[in-house]
């Protein structure tokens, strides 16, 4: 089988937003307050500091310097990151897949000697992490958390040994956000044993190409599925969607892929390495690398 620790192209599913920076921490937070100021939603950014309890590494890239720190509630990846950074195996990583408006994505052993337009994501160590997903850690913007295989070979969500990503996201405004709980929710209705006759209804719609029939079948199941959907919905904190509302994130990645960490430092950095010019695997076109990872 394949591997690959792509994460899922979702950034098409929210529109997608670049902060416009001038170089600095403070053009980052004037920048969100800006879009708080056109989108008339209260101004709400999370914590960006680390506890004392907290390890910190700071990585040296090419187009500056970015601190992260490891959250224990997560001591598997924490230690892994740890252990990794100990041994010298991020420095000389490229920052491989680059989407603006939802992520930067490194750790790929394979890119130190990569040429130009080689195809990467696919290397690691020999070994994966059991998913670790912590109710109160969210993709916020600056949120790092490790890239991982798709569903369809990993079901058990375990994480890659090496590979990982900070979220850049965009600004997720209430509707978008819920569409992406509704389709979840009809996914899962559909999954269940109890519901196959709608399944072998829309794979049938779906293989004579019957998009009216499938469109039909989705709006009847919507009504099924509305509980679920207001469940889930009023089940996430206020603070939580006014923080994806207005600083952003990537709030449809919550408990799929694992948070283990934020950025404490050197959000400018996110924001000039997420605007680069790519080619059409996200890879940028001139090189960017994490130079050296160290504990601090």
């Amino acid at each position: 089988m394949k591997h690959t620790t792509k994460l899922l192209a979702f950034a098409a599913v929210v529109g997608i937003f670049a902060c416009n920076t001038k170089g600095s921490e403070k053009d980052v937070m004037e920048s969100a307050i800006n879009q708080d100021k056109r989108s008339n939603i209260p101004m709400t950014v999370p914590d960006t500091t680390a506890p004392s309890n907290w390890t910190q590494v700071l990585l040296e890239t090419d187009y500056g310097n970015i601190t992260i720190a490891l959250n224990p509630a997560t001591p598997k990846h924490t230690a892994n990151f740890i252990k990794l950074v100990k041994e010298k195996y991020y420095d000389g990583v490229l920052f491989h897949r680059v989407i603006p408006g939802f992520m930067i994505q490194t750790g790929d052993p394979v890119s130190k000697t990569a040429k130009p337009d080689q195809p990467l994501g696919e290397g690691g160590p020999n070994y994966k992490i059991p998913a670790e997903f912590v109710d109160t850690l969210y993709h916020f913007k600056g949120a790092l958390a490790a890239a991982r295989q798709g569903d369809e070979f990993n079901p058990m969500k375990m994480s890659s040994g090496s590979q990982f990503y900070i979220v850049t996201g965009t600004a997720v405004d209430e509707n978008s956000w819920k569409g992406m709980i509704e389709q979840t929710a009809i996914k899962e209705f559909i999954a269940r044993p109890e519901n196959r006759e709608w399944a072998l209804k829309i794979n049938t719609a779906i293989e004579i190409g019957n998009q009216a029939a499938i469109d039909q079948a989705i709006n009847e199941i919507k009504p099924l599925a509305k509980p679920t959907i207001d469940s889930v919905w009023n089940s996430i904190p206020t603070q939580v969607k006014n923080i994806y509302a207005s600083w952003g994130g990537t709030p449809f990645l919550d408990k799929n892929y694992t948070v283990f960490g934020k950025v404490t430092k050197g959000y400018y950095v996110l924001d000039k390495i997420q605007n680069v010019e790519r080619n059409q695997a996200d890879r940028p076109k001139s090189d960017i690398r994490i130079k050296k990872a160290t504990l601090l």
